[in-house]
């Protein structure tokens, strides 16, 4: 185990406190309809603990993280919060729902980020797992940013899956050729409603 730094500290601190500010800002955001029907909450706790806090914490005791590396880290980190709040801020009140669900969200947004992607709060997830194997290049950390590709790519695939089987299929359908799912298309978005 290694005395870290003061800005190592602080930096690993972030990478981890940031999964669980996802998990508590999540609990108060998104809508469940059952939740014993609904496992995207445990999936999403156990994939944020094991897959974010612990390693950034265990990780962040026992290396030095290179100052490059801790600028770029921090740099995303900063991004990948950002993101997830304005996109949390968009869907205030919508009823959106949790992966994995079976709930659909009263209409279709495509408003804040939703404008330029359909999964911004995923993609906020991904890049905080990105921020941690750029702070702590390892083995764990990137196997830990490749299961989160997996598993945030497969939530978002479900999510798809659900509301292309309800009343807003169509409008989704739309919405969907002109966005992508977590980077941006190149034709430019329509304006929000």
């Amino acid at each position: 185990m290694i005395v870290p730094s003061i800005p190592q500290a602080i930096l690993v601190f972030s990478l981890g406190a940031v999964f669980v500010h996802f998990n508590v800002a999540g609990g108060r955001t998104f809508t469940s309809t059952n939740f014993a029907d609904e496992p995207g909450a445990v999936i999403g706790q156990v994939a944020f603990f094991f897959g974010g806090v612990a390693p950034a914490w265990f990780l962040g005791l026992r290396q030095i993280i290179a100052p490059v590396n801790g600028v770029l880290a921090a740099v995303v980190l900063a991004g990948s919060l950002a993101l997830y709040e304005w996109a949390r801020q968009t869907i205030w009140g919508r009823r959106f729902g949790l992966g994995w669900g079976t709930h659909v969200p009263d209409g279709v947004c495509d408003q804040g980020p939703y404008r330029w992607v359909r999964h911004p709060i995923y993609l906020g997830y991904l890049l905080a797992y990105a921020s941690i194997l750029i702070a702590l290049p390892h083995w764990l950390t990137a196997g830990t940013w490749v299961g989160a590709i997996i598993l945030f790519a497969h939530a978002a695939r479900h999510d798809e899956r659900e509301i292309a089987g309800s009343a807003l299929a169509a409008d989704y359908d739309a919405y969907r050729k002109r966005t992508g799912m977590f980077l941006p298309k190149l034709s430019s978005p329509a304006p929000g409603k």
